[in-house]
């Protein structure tokens, strides 16, 4: 059984990982995508594509770095919409969470994974297409690696140079999802392999917020 969690202050931890939401009944809030901007054990703060009232009860899949986490919430407070395109931030209070769900939640909050993992990646692995905004018509096919809200790691069949700008489609199960970004730095030459891929950095540009939810509906699918 879910288990009830009391207003105790937790740790909170600046982590970026995407999640569903519905609402609980007799809500008929529609399922919605969202990115948390903060998380703990007892709540998060959240980027969401509608505004919600405080005190609405809705229930979460969020995709964590080792599995889904299941959670009960209630919306504390909304605010103005994020920087940069972002989603409508909110304050939510965890209320219940099952057992066999709490242990994802930790290991999403746990202070070494966030030093060890900078900005959380998650892995994801699909073929993209990349077409270098320098070179018109030049096209390369690869794949990801990882992902998180700020870029992807790439494996690509030859070196681009840090710096290079790319338009990337990520061929997903649905529609095919394009992003822009550029190189910010490429696995060293000791490393490659003949024959092998090269492992490349890309740093989104200011994606919007509707590329975002893509992607976050995307990763939670595919957990």
């Amino acid at each position: 059984m879910p288990r009830p969690l009391g207003r105790r202050r937790f740790p909170r931890f600046e982590i970026h990982i995407p999640f569903l939401y519905t609402g609980s009944a007799p809500m008929s809030i529609a399922t919605g995508v969202g990115w948390t901007r903060s998380l703990s054990q007892g709540g998060a703060t959240v980027e969401l594509s509608e505004r919600l009232r405080p005190r609405t009860p809705i229930q979460l899949h969020l995709r964590a770095p080792r599995g889904i986490a299941e959670a009960e919430a209630e919306v504390i407070w909304s605010g103005g919409r994020a920087r940069e395109g972002g989603g409508l931030v909110h304050g939510l209070f965890f209320t219940m969470i099952a057992p066999d769900h709490m242990q994802a939640l930790r290991d999403a909050c746990h202070p070494l994974v966030i030093m060890r993992h900078a900005g959380v990646r998650l892995p994801l692995e699909i073929p993209v297409t990349c077409r270098s905004r320098n070179s018109e018509g030049s096209q390369l096919q690869g794949r990801t690696g990882n992902v998180n809200r700020g870029g992807l790691f790439l494996l690509l069949p030859r070196l681009l140079p840090p710096g290079t700008p790319l338009e990337v489609t990520l061929h997903t199960p649905e529609d095919p999802l394009t992003v822009d970004g550029s190189v910010v730095w490429v696995e060293p030459p000791e490393i490659w392999s003949p024959g092998e891929s090269i492992g490349h950095g890309l740093q989104f540009h200011a994606p919007s917020w509707s590329a975002l939810a893509s992607l976050g509906l995307l990763l939670v699918k595919l957990s």
